[in-house]
């Protein structure tokens, strides 16, 4: 069975397509085709990726063994403002690319989220900016300067509720090809 999957990476990219065939995949850039056979895929790495305000963007890295890699997500970019989510798309594609690797390779690992030795660091990178903020706020108070402190909460919030599905989604673990991690694939509508 054959299954394609299109979209443009950037704003102002063209699309790349690919299309599974069996243990084989086309990647299509417009520029090159390359095959790539899935019997040489080490690794697949599912993340979130912050998109704008109103749209989560999932990304899927899948890593050979000779290094080289290639990407796909989520968004198709239409212009420098507008990107459209491929849910069912990316969800369909998603799941048959990592159970024909699975076939293909049954040593290749399944992992989801970013790597440890990138993780660790931006969690501790954003407790460490609340914890700052949390302290502003305090000193904000003490002064009896309460603008700053209400703009500091509100600016609090804000970075709490981009930076925490960013810390928890991308929490470095393991998967399996045929039980992809529900929260690192865009909702079913």
């Amino acid at each position: 069975m054959t299954q394609t999957y299109s979209h443009s990476p950037k704003p102002f990219s063209g699309p790349i397509s690919f299309i599974l065939k069996g243990e084989r995949l086309t990647v299509d850039s417009g520029r090159k085709v390359h095959e790539v056979q899935l019997g040489a895929v080490s690794t697949v790495r599912m993340t979130y990726e912050p998109g704008r305000l109103a749209q989560r963007a999932f990304r899927t890295k899948v890593i050979l063994k000779d290094g080289k890699s290639f990407t796909f997500n989520s968004l198709n970019w239409k212009s420098l403002v507008e990107a459209q989510e491929l849910t069912q798309e990316y969800r369909a594609f998603t799941h048959a690319l990592c159970e024909a690797i699975a076939r293909a390779n049954p040593q290749a690992r399944f992992v989801a989220g970013k790597p440890l030795g990138l993780w660790l660091p931006t969690s501790a990178l954003a407790v460490a900016s609340l914890l700052a903020m949390a302290y502003l706020i305090w000193q904000a108070l003490q002064t009896g300067a309460t603008g700053v402190a209400l703009l500091g909460a509100l600016l609090a919030v804000v970075g709490a509720w981009q930076i925490e599905p960013m810390i928890r989604l991308n929490k470095p673990r393991p998967f399996r090809a045929g039980e992809l991690p529900a929260e690192l694939l865009p909702k079913a509508s």
